[in-house]
Formats: C-alpha cells, structure tokens, sequence
C-alpha cells in the first residue's frame, strides 16, 4: 500500500525535486552558519581578546599580586629526563603541583621532592600501565581544588599549555568569567632533547612540531568549578558539565614534547610495551605501544622531517 508521500509524488513528481533543494539549501546554510560562526570568533578572540592581552603584557599589566591562582594535576612514571623542563616552565605560573606518581623507578621522585610547590601522591598498578586508574584521577583528583584555585591544569608531563603572554592571557580569563580553554595541538619534534642547563626553557629549544588537532587539542586548563570533566580513556577528549564559557585562540597551544628524542622515544616504547594492563590490552588503549621497533623509528623519522615553525 503506497504511502501518503508516494501518493503525492506520484501525482506531483516536482515535489520531489523541491524536497531535494530544501535540503541543498539547509546544507548550504549549516555551512554558512559555521562558517560565520568561525569568523565570530576569529574578530572575538584572535583580534580584539589578543590584542588586549598582548598590550596589557606590554604595559605590566599582570602584577604578581593579580595573578589567578593555578594548581597543576599530573600523572608520571619515570619522567626524570622531562621534569627539569616541565617545573621550570610551569612553575612560572603554577602555585601547587599535584603529582600522581605511579611508583616511577627512576631518579623521578628524587627531582620531585627539590621542589616546596609540590605534592606526590604515589598510586600503585602493579607494575602496569593503566589507562583506566590514569583516567579516573584525572576526571577527579582536580576537584580538591574547588574554592582554592580560579583554574587546573590537568596533563601528562610532556604536555606543555603555550601562550607567548601566558601571565596576561590567565589574567584575562578571570577577568573575563572563561570557565575552559581550547587550545590548538602540536606534536614538537627534534632527533635529541638537550641536556638541562637549568634556565633554558624547552619551548626556546624545540620550537617546530606538527599540527595534530585530532588527539592533542585537549582541554587541559578549566575552572575547578565545573561540575565535572569527563575525560576519555586516554584524556584526549573531554565533555565537561557545569557553565562552559571557552576561550579559543590560534596563539594557544598544547605543544605534545613526545617525538623529541629518537632513542629515548624507543626506549619508552619498550618499556610501556611491556607494562601495558589487562585492560589496555582488552580495550586496544595505548595500542601504539606494540608496534614493531622499525615501524616506531620509522613513524618518528617522518613526524621530524614534516616539523614546521610552531614557536
């Protein structure tokens, strides 16, 4: 039995193309829509938000004494080679760091405890790398900071948020209500990391990587009063609840120094290969891990040779 919409096109066939237009048409105007969404946002935060920052970076206008207050949540194992970069360049902006140490072996936790900012808090997987437990402590353990700290930080420690005005930019967040940041992702890239000199920050050092929005545009830096975050099994996406008011700018950026040694990367790789959980292995997380030796070096050789100017 025909339908009432086969009824109609049988007798009046021109429906049909009317019907197939108006949908050309919505597509269109979606199109349009996101487009000039873009374009909003582009004159709302690249020209008028970061111009206000750069001149207020400019003129001093972020004294110590209005700086927000930031606290830093991170997840480690034997990360003594990345540390001395990662708290020299944080603790410019970063009060209190909360380091969740899963029983590194390395010099880790010697580093660590030069520093009066930080806390470790040891957790213990048995000698495996869990993404579930890595997880859970993220989606969690930055609610402590709720009516102490105006944003967190949530990130591994290779991660690294950028801002060529990051004092002023966090200034303008609070000012400004932003409840999250979107910042824009880079795999950085260099055959060897230097050695730490002890002032030389690593984002003077490595300053090309690749654009990787895909899995790296993390929304690592967001208010603690945010109902919840919820990050993904690997954290690379999120669906916070609470007021989302977001900040997106081309000149923020999450610069991912993983790809930066060619023998440490491939150590690592062994090392985690052989860690990896029950549940990573039942999922497929850190799938990356179990590739051959030759695949992972090779991998790594083409990310540095399409390295770019980030920085």
């Amino acid at each position: 039995m025909n339908t009432l919409r086969q009824k109609l096109l049988l007798w009046f066939p021109i429906l049909g193309t009317a019907h197939k237009l108006l949908h050309a048409l919505a597509g269109k105007w979606n199109q349009g829509r996101t487009l000039l969404l873009k374009r909003i946002n582009l004159i709302r935060f690249d020209l008028i938000a970061e111009t206000r920052i750069r001149h207020n970076s400019r003129n001093g206008g972020v004294e110590k004494s209005g700086k927000p207050v930031i606290h830093l949540y991170s997840v480690c194992w034997n990360q003594a080679e990345i540390i001395p970069y990662f708290m020299n360049y944080y603790s410019e902006f970063v009060d209190s760091f909360y380091i969740h140490d899963n029983m590194s072996s390395d010099e880790t936790p010697a580093l660590l405890a030069r520093y009066n900012t930080v806390t470790v808090i040891p957790y213990d997987t048995d000698n495996t790398f869990n993404d579930a437990v890595n997880q859970d402590i993220k989606n969690t353990a930055w609610k402590q900071s709720r009516g102490k700290a105006d944003f967190v930080i949530v990130c591994d420690m290779d991660e690294f948020l950028y801002h060529p005005h990051m004092l002023s930019l966090l200034r303008f967040l609070k000012q400004g209500s932003f409840t999250l940041v979107k910042p824009h992702g880079y795999d950085m890239v260099s055959t060897a990391l230097p050695a730490f000199n002890g002032t030389q920050k690593i984002t003077e050092l490595i300053t090309n990587g690749v654009y990787a929005p895909g899995y790296l545009s993390k929304t690592l830096l967001f208010s603690p009063e945010l109902e919840s975050i919820n990050y993904s099994p690997g954290c690379h996406k999120s669906a916070p609840v609470g007021r989302i008011k977001p900040y997106e700018s081309k000149n923020l950026k999450l610069l991912h120094y993983k790809f930066i040694d060619r023998n440490s990367v491939l150590s690592k790789t062994k090392q985690y290969r052989s860690r990896l959980s029950a549940i990573n292995k039942e999922h497929g997380w850190g799938g990356h891990y179990i590739k051959p030796d030759e695949q992972i070096l090779a991998e790594f050789d083409y990310i540095v040779s399409q390295g770019k100017k980030v920085i």
